[in-house]
């Protein structure tokens, strides 16, 4: 599994990738690949030297690209799926909804990955109902912040 996972990850450089300055979002959306995690016997140094494969490949493709470009990886809890994309903004001001922090080995991504043993699954256990008063507001501070893999691709 884990190699098959690592051999769809290689094959990101191959992707048609587009960049938009104008409209970040839609970019990223458009180069977004997502890659499915079986959580059984799932061995992350070969997904790992594969992320870390893709990065150099494509900073080799974009050295000369005008702006900042940027690959990066981050493991979706929700769907349980691996996800690669481009965007054309420096790795702080990649194109997230939530808190996120940039890491520059793929370890912690895939950390999280290996650690959930039911991917795309969330255990009626683990819902609780959340009051009204427990729904954070747009000026507040959320905790949680998830790491994503990013590699600045432009000098």
């Amino acid at each position: 599994m884990s190699d098959g996972l690592a051999q769809s990850v290689l094959s990101f450089v191959d992707e048609e990738l587009i960049l938009n300055r104008g409209n970040v979002n839609a970019a990223a959306r458009s180069n977004l690949v997502a890659f499915a995690v079986d959580a059984a016997g799932f061995d992350v140094r070969p997904v790992e030297r594969a992320l870390v494969a893709v990065g150099e490949r494509l900073g080799a493709w974009f050295v000369d690209a005008v702006g900042p470009v940027t690959f990066y990886a981050w493991y979706d809890e929700q769907p349980g799926q691996l996800r690669c994309s481009v965007a054309s903004v420096e790795p702080d001001d990649l194109p997230f909804g939530g808190r996120f922090r940039c890491v520059d080995d793929p370890a912690p991504v895939l950390a999280l990955m290996a650690a959930d043993v039911h991917p795309g699954v969330v255990p009626w256990a683990d819902l609780r109902e959340v009051s009204a008063e427990e729904v954070a507001g747009p000026d507040e501070q959320v905790e949680y912040s998830f790491p994503v893999f990013a590699v600045k691709l432009t000098r």
